[in-house]
């Protein structure tokens, strides 16, 4: 063993016998029956210590090397009874003596006392993430003391030189709801466990919001592994969280449903019963549909977040305004809607708010100048009416139609006009119009569309035609068709404009098409051919029950039309006209001479000829046939029938005459023969 070692033993011993030396009695022979009520605790402890003296004098009570008990008179009765703190001392390896001193002289060591440690808190229950302050004495002097929640070390702090410390900060830990257990130990042992409560907490990511926006929120401090429910005062919402192993749960998601607006409870609640609430304020909300648009739209109004069955007031730039339904009232959960009409008034930002008892709720409406043109589509010369409101307030209102000036007017006081106008000759296709204030300007397209005209739309043949036509192709060539047969073509100037005037040709009666094309625009229109039949010629020639000519002539009165006139003759060998001998079309005068091919046959008067007439104009329109007349004609035979009958007659003439002549020399030549007989030589 070396000679250091026997020295530390040496020196250790020493520190023993020191620390022995007062619990040695002195002298005791006159204090008798000590006791302490304890003998352990911590600094603070009181203690009641009790005792036989059989001097008379004073005592004194020293703990450690504090005085607990000043000079204190023993009682006559020799038993004194008293109480002290035990002083704020660090705990050692061993206990303190308690030595009872008289002034008799006599002393005495009491039973032992232990120093333990000890920590209380400032606070004995709180929430997550609190901060708490800890303090303790009675633990070892100078040393490292260090601080657990439950059985978690969080922290160290060094004892001063009387075994304290003060205030020493602890974060409370994630922590399930309930009781849980601070101490502190030195490298002897741990001081008692002091209990704190863990209370739940939750927080959200907006104390405000409206109807039907969605919040987040997380808690802590729950019960561990536990199914949250939430509320919004007595009102159950929808949302799904579930606490982990240290009772927190996360960003779960919240609607805010319909409830009245102001101040709200939202709860969260474990299923062990442990709760935990944030204030939410649900906002009003005013929205319009639509924002913007003309005076005199429709605007729907709702809100939502408003006083429950409140009634709720629209005014519109400051004016309170009727709505439908009038009076407004919000339903049990502070919503409503409405409408309105946008006053007239002109463009510009208005304000529409909305009010109940206690708010007031602003959005905005933006009243914009518009203009309604009617028609938008049309032919040169369409008469277009344009009606506007939302423009300056008594401001002179322009008209340009392809960057010309074609109307004007003035708005009224709200700033609203109208005016009619006429489409200036353009071609076809879109052209611009605007309408300004000189603030407001507004364009549209108007699309011309081809057009014609026909003067007149109803004529005869061979009259002129004026047709007219606007909206086609500039400066391009245009062709005409009545029916089928093309006519003359002509050319549009240079806004697409033509006018051409035609004979209208020969045709029936009755509505034909007219086409009128550029290429690219093909119009019709409908041209009516005169279709009032002629009046019924009058038989002049020959007249009824007469006897006419061979080659007889017959003639009628004539008939005027604007259409130009023609006839038809028909002879016939019967009134009905079932047998037609003769027939003549297109004669132009009232007059028809038989040909010597259509000489007719000799009638009597008992059965004679029939003829009539009726007229046709250049449209085809025809009469009715005239009243039939009659005639007939003497024997008529033909040439060579006769030539027969003269020549037979010229034979018959031939023969009697000669017959005659033999009559007449019959009787010299019966003389000359007699005569002859006597002898007489014939000449």
């Amino acid at each position: 063993m070396s000679k250091r070692f026997s020295i530390h033993v040496f020196v250790a011993w020493l520190v023993i016998l020191v620390l022995l030396i007062p619990a040695l009695p002195v002298s005791a022979a006159n204090i008798t029956n000590v006791t302490l009520s304890a003998t352990t605790g911590p600094p603070g402890t009181v203690v009641s210590i009790t005792g036989s003296v059989f001097s008379a004098g004073n005592y004194t009570v020293t703990f450690g090397s504090v005085t607990v008990i000043q000079s204190t008179a023993v009682p006559a009765t020799g038993v004194i009874s008293n109480a002290f703190a035990v002083p704020t001392l660090p705990r050692t390896g061993s206990p303190y003596g308690v030595v009872i001193t008289t002034t008799a002289g006599d002393t005495v060591n009491v039973p032992t006392f232990a120093i333990t440690p000890a920590i209380w808190l400032d606070n004995s229950s709180g929430m997550v993430d609190d901060t708490i302050h800890v303090s303790g004495y009675g633990f070892l002097a100078s040393t490292t003391i260090t601080i657990s929640f439950d059985s978690t070390a969080f922290t160290s702090v060094s004892s001063d030189a009387s075994g304290t410390f003060s205030n020493v900060a602890l974060i409370v830990p994630s922590s399930p709801a309930g009781w849980h257990t601070v101490s502190a130990r030195d490298y002897i042992g741990s001081s008692p466990g002091v209990t704190f409560v863990v209370s739940p907490e939750i927080t959200v990511s907006s104390g405000t919001g409206a109807i039907g926006s969605s919040i987040t929120c997380s808690g802590k401090g729950f019960a561990a592994n536990s199914n949250i429910s939430f509320s919004l005062d007595s009102t159950n919402i929808s949302g799904i969280a579930v606490t982990n192993a240290s009772g927190e749960f996360s960003n779960t998601t919240l609607i805010i449903p319909s409830i009245a607006g102001g101040a709200h409870s939202l709860q969260a609640k474990d299923a062990s019963g442990n709760t935990a609430t944030a204030s939410i304020t649900v906002n009003a909300v005013l929205l319009l549909s639509p924002d913007n648009g003309p005076a005199g739209t429709t605007i729907t109004v709702t809100g939502s977040g408003f006083q429950a069955n409140g009634t709720i007031s629209i005014s519109y730039n400051g004016v309170v305004i009727t709505t439908s339904p009038s009076p407004l009232i919000a339903n049990s959960s502070g919503s409503f809607t409405a409408t309105f009409t946008a006053s007239a008034l002109p463009a510009g930002i208005y304000s529409v708010v909305a009010s109940d008892a206690t708010r007031n709720v602003t959005v905005q409406f933006t009243s914009i100048a518009t203009v309604t043109i009617s028609p938008l589509t049309g032919a040169v010369g369409t008469m277009v009416t344009a009606s506007g409101t939302g423009f300056r307030a008594r401001a002179s209102i322009s008209v340009n139609y392809n960057d010309s000036q074609i109307a004007a007017g003035t708005t009224d006081i709200n700033g609203n006009f109208n005016i009619t106008f006429s489409v200036s000759s353009s071609v076809t296709g879109a052209h611009q119009i605007a309408i300004t204030d000189k603030i407001n300007t507004l364009t549209f397209s108007f699309n011309i569309v081809p057009a014609i005209t026909i003067n007149p739309s109803s004529g005869f043949v061979g009259s002129d035609v004026t047709i007219s036509g606007t909206g086609f192709t500039s400066e391009h060539t245009v062709t005409f068709k009545y029916d089928d047969t093309q006519l003359s073509s002509g050319s549009t100037d240079t806004n697409g404009a033509f006018t051409v005037v035609m004979k209208a040709p020969v045709s029936k009666g009755g509505n034909h098409i007219i086409t009128v094309s550029d290429g690219t625009n093909t119009l019709t229109t409908t041209f009516a051919m005169d279709s009032t039949a002629p009046v019924v010629p009058q038989l002049l020639l020959p007249q009824s029950l007469t006897k006419a000519n061979k080659l007889a002539t017959f003639t009628w009165q004539a008939v005027n039309d604007p259409s130009g006139v023609t006839y038809s003759l028909q002879i016939a060998t019967d009134e009905t006209f079932t047998v037609i001998i003769l027939q003549k079309e297109g004669l132009t005068a009232p007059t028809y001479t038989l040909t010597k091919e259509e000489t007719l046959k000799s009638v009597s008067k008992k059965t004679p000829y029939y003829w009539r007439v009726k007229a046709i104009d250049g449209a085809s329109n025809e009469s009715a046939w005239s009243t039939p007349y009659t005639f007939y004609l003497g024997f008529v035979l033909s040439d060579w029938v006769q030539w027969i009958i003269f020549g037979v007659v010229a034979v018959l003439f031939g023969v009697a005459g000669y017959l005659l002549g033999m009559l007449r020399y019959r009787p010299k030549r019966l003389a000359d023969e007699k005569a002859g007989e006597g002898g007489e030589t014939k000449p």
